[in-house]
């Protein structure tokens, strides 16, 4: 559901990034960003402390077999995060939009200038998946209007996924989840990819980042199965990624598919490169419910 190996990991990024650099439609200075953020993000995730996990009756964790049943392993309200270091994160990220200028850097200034309470408060609804602190604070910065929900959510990630790392350990490997919603923490996924010569399909949380197979013919969203109501469309100046949509609900997922290209793949990565597909799904009348893998 990770990767085993963050210099496998860390590989695959600088040739990601190589391949954006490239793209004329993405912004450098959002590249740079972002290039910058996952380096810090890699280097927290091994730093970041976690509890113990032990399995079995009183652990707070689920059975494999609830998990099959669609319970999450741990519901996303229930992890823990290591709090000191999520704190010094938003703060050195909150300094790094600073140094960009512009309207990240005037919302960063307003993050600084609120200080503890917006920090505790934005930690919280990402937790609970609560989206209102970030749509009030949208409101007060027009400009800029994720960059609440980006600097926590780029905060929480490292340990948000040392601990699912740490507890997917109790779930078997190459399962099929018959459900949509991530089989660790019950999130919603935000992409998707095709992996192997059969194109099994994977889906990547938007929460813990863990990547789990499931049905290849599924909304991720209201998990319709019925094959007219799953239309997907591509678009030629993106080769490799697709959409796919659902007519029952109008939701949309974007999905990864290298199998004929020696391409780098990485969900977060493979997100800000496809932009472009999500402008032409919102064109054709389909929503994503989720954020991207940096909050934007």
């Amino acid at each position: 559901m990770f990767f085993e190996s963050m210099e496998n990991e860390e590989a695959l990024a600088a040739r990601k990034f190589a391949a954006l650099r490239k793209k004329s439609h993405i912004p450098v200075q959002l590249v740079d960003l972002v290039e910058q953020v996952l380096a810090i993000q890699n280097k927290a995730r091994g730093q970041a402390v976690v509890p113990g996990v032990v399995a079995g009756p009183g652990s707070g964790l689920a059975s494999v077999d609830q998990v099959m049943q669609g319970a999450p392993l741990l519901a996303r309200d229930r992890f823990i995060y290591d709090a000191a270091q999520a704190r010094e994160l938003f703060r050195n990220l909150g300094d790094l939009l600073s140094g960009m200028g512009g309207p990240m850097a005037q919302a960063a200034g307003i993050v600084r200038e609120e200080g503890e309470t917006l920090m505790r408060d934005a930690f919280g609804a990402f937790i609970s998946n609560d989206s209102a602190v970030f749509v009030e604070f949208a409101k007060r910065t027009p400009q800029a209007p994720r960059t609440l929900s980006f600097l926590a959510q780029s905060s929480l990630t490292p340990s948000i996924m040392a601990l699912a790392e740490a507890v997917s350990k109790t779930l078997p490997a190459d399962r099929t989840w018959e459900q949509g919603t991530c089989p660790i923490c019950g999130s919603l996924a935000f992409h998707s990819a095709f992996k192997g010569k059969e194109g099994v399909r994977h889906h990547s949380c938007s929460f813990c980042r863990a990547a789990y197979r499931t049905v290849r013919l599924q909304c991720p969203y209201c998990e319709e199965r019925e094959a007219g109501k799953l239309p997907y469309f591509t678009a030629d100046e993106e080769p490799g990624y697709r959409v796919d949509a659902c007519m029952s609900c109008q939701g949309y997922i974007k999905t990864t598919d290298f199998r004929d290209f020696d391409r780098a793949s990485l969900p977060a990565l493979d997100d800000l490169e496809s932009m472009a597909l999500d402008i032409l799904a919102v064109q054709r009348g389909f929503t994503r419910p989720t954020a991207s893998a940096w909050g934007f």
